[in-house]
């Protein structure tokens, strides 16, 4: 989903309590809604927007975004996940804020509590606040804040941990943590009072398997499909959740094939992943950060196939976020493993709360391959990355033309209508042309009033109606 259609669909979506529409940027105020946001249900702000006319913010720079992260790290206590952004909309400059729920209720602004009451930001009062720490108790007792049995600290792997504090601080969303390392991971509850928490062992353990056997990532190589009896390849990784991330990663570099491929207008060839790497860097946060770690039978899967991917993982995206296979809805993230994901928020890793799906889908979608899919069946989730192009289909009025089309000959888009004695308006011939063009079939010269088309070699497709 692009960001102009993200914003639409939040405008659509206004009614809903957890977005808000905000036409000034006012530091004061936004702090406030983002606390309120954060000991209710999370939500949205969107800054330089009516709720029913854009209207920019004038002069707003990335200081100014600077500024406001700046001041949610040193203001708001306990430190919460939020993503702050800087987008360009129907050329207006906007603000989109994504405020997760807060898995630490309640957060205090300059010590004082907000809340959110319906559609309406409002202080807390004293039955505000006792409600808030009652009902925290839910988050405090996840699987990533149990205590992992007979594990101690020195069975996590201290670099990795001072590794995580000092890319928080390198980046700027270090302000007030704790420097030590045992301080560091009890102010997120990961270590209390000698203690250790299962979420420490899984981002942080020296051999988190020795304890949490479902932590691990396996990648296997299907050379002749599902259908296959032959595995090429099969990659056991039992590391720390960063370790692993960061061993996946290389192994796609390394192992996944490059594309050469050459433009229809001349014989320049343009090589490319197979698979964009920054998508697929993506994909695994999301299946890391997201998956179910009580399922003790939950790995997580990676199927690599001659022209997909798979990655499988325990625990289903909730059906609002998702509709089909492939149509993302605008949506705030539902964390099922919060501070998780704070740790891989600081290390850098999980910028775009909130549309890392659409990221995904636009990456392969801008490269001309066939839409990611994703699937959820019997408590697992299934994303499906292709490698092949998008499949384009051309109907009989275009296949009609391309088979009478001499090679050598060259024609406008008036020509392209007149052939069709003028029954198909300027809208569709322009559509038609693109995608003969974008196929293959064509090749597209010039640009503007001179911009005429040419027939390719490639062969004739089949019609698709």
């Amino acid at each position: 989903m692009s960001i102009n259609s993200f914003i639409n669909e939040l405008v659509r979506q206004q009614e809903d309590a957890q977005i808000e529409f905000l036409t000034e940027f006012n530091i004061a105020h936004i702090l406030k809604s983002i606390c309120a946001f954060l000991n209710t249900e999370g939500g949205w702000i969107v800054i330089g927007h009516t709720g029913k006319k854009l209207v920019g913010v004038a002069d707003f720079t990335e200081l100014d975004i600077k500024q406001l992260k700046d001041n949610i790290n040193d203001k708001i206590f306990p430190q919460p996940l939020v993503y702050v952004q800087r987008e360009e909309f129907e050329d207006k400059t906007i603000s989109l804020i994504n405020v997760l729920k807060g898995a630490r209720q309640p957060y205090s602004l300059d010590r004082k509590y907000y809340i959110r009451s319906g559609s309406r930001l409002k202080e807390a009062g004293p039955d505000d606040i006792s409600l808030l720490l009652r009902s925290s108790n839910e988050y405090t007792s996840t699987w990533e804040k149990l205590t992992t049995i007979d594990a101690s600290f020195e069975d996590l792997k201290s670099s990795e941990i001072k590794h995580t504090v000092s890319e928080a601080n390198k980046i700027g969303k270090g302000n007030n943590l704790p420097d030590s390392s045992e301080e560091f991971l009890s102010y997120f509850q990961l270590f209390d009072y000698g203690a250790v928490k299962n979420g420490a062992i899984l981002l942080f353990g020296l051999s988190p398997t020795r304890f949490l056997a479902q932590c691990r990532i396996r990648i296997t190589v299907l050379p002749e499909g599902k259908t296959g009896n032959r595995y090429e390849d099969t990659v056991l990784i039992e590391d720390n959740l960063f370790t692993s991330f960061e061993r996946i990663s290389d192994y796609f570099r390394k192992n996944l094939p490059m594309i050469s491929e050459f433009n229809n207008d001349n014989w320049n060839r343009i090589n490319r992943e197979k698979f964009p790497s920054d998508a697929l860097d993506e994909a695994i946060v999301n299946a890391m950060v997201h998956r179910d770690y009580g399922d003790m039978s939950g790995d997580i899967t990676i199927n690599i196939y001659p022209d997909k991917i798979e990655i499988i993982n325990s625990g289903e995206i909730p059906p609002d976020i998702i509709k089909g296979k492939s149509t993302i809805e605008a949506h705030h993230s539902v964390l099922r493993n919060p501070t998780i994901a704070h740790m891989f928020y600081l290390r850098g890793k999980m910028e775009k709360l909130g549309r890392g799906l659409s990221l995904i889908k636009e990456r392969f979608v801008d490269l001309g391959l066939q839409t990611p899919e994703w699937s959820t069946q019997s408590g697992y989730t299934t994303l499906t990355l292709y490698g092949v192009p998008k499949a384009i289909e051309i109907n009989e009025r275009m296949h009609i033309f391309l088979k009478q089309l001499d090679a050598k000959k060259k024609f406008t888009r008036d020509e392209y209508m007149e052939f069709f004695k003028d029954e198909i308006k300027e809208r569709t011939a322009r559509l038609d042309l693109q995608k003969m063009a974008d196929g293959g079939w064509l090749s597209k010269m010039g640009d503007g009033p001179t911009t005429h088309y040419a027939k390719t070699a490639k062969k004739l497709p089949d019609i698709a109606g």
